[in-house]
């Protein structure tokens, strides 16, 4: 066997001798990069179920509150058609009115101003109607509280509007 013919077996038979230092640490390279991006995702991902939770709260608060008026009786005494002091007009929407306001934490339970959330604040409104009835548009408003800081404390708000009546003898 001649040294030729030994170099040529030599270059066919190359196929078992793995992969080179290079290859390796392109293959590790794309892997981390890949691994680091999927890591990032589930960092959004979380941040995102966290604020979706913080809706649904704020949304639950909102409409816990909306059924709490709907529910009250519209007089405490029917025959002098005076109304239930859940019922009476007042409050404001965009300002925290005492006895239309309401601050809940993250279990959604009423707390103080510097622990809360959520912020709730309710306007009932008397509506004119030539109608013999007397007539409330019941308007609740839940949005965060104003210490809520980070950059997920955003969470929009959840406002629900209703009508309740009720006849005039």
């Amino acid at each position: 066997m001649s040294l030729n013919s030994y170099r040529c077996e030599n270059k066919h038979s190359g196929g078992d001798q793995g992969f080179t230092l290079i290859e390796v640490m392109i293959a590790m390279l794309i892997l981390t990069i890949g691994l680091l991006s999927l890591a990032h995702m589930m960092v959004l991902s979380t941040h995102a179920n966290m604020l979706s939770g913080r809706m649904t709260s704020c949304s639950a608060i909102a409409k816990q509150q909306l059924e709490q008026l709907k529910a009250a009786p519209f007089y405490t005494e029917p025959i002098t058609a005076t109304r239930h002091p859940f019922l009476v007009a007042g409050g404001d929407l965009d300002a925290r009115i005492g006895g239309y306001s309401q601050f809940y934490d993250s279990d959604g339970l009423v707390t103080a101003v510097g622990n809360a959330l959520f912020e709730l604040r309710w306007q009932i409104a008397d509506v004119l109607s030539p109608l013999p009835f007397e007539m409330v548009r019941i308007q609740v408003r839940c949005l965060p509280a104003a210490g809520m800081q980070d950059q997920f404390a955003i969470i929009g708000e959840a406002l629900f509007t209703t009508f309740r009546s009720a006849n005039v003898s």
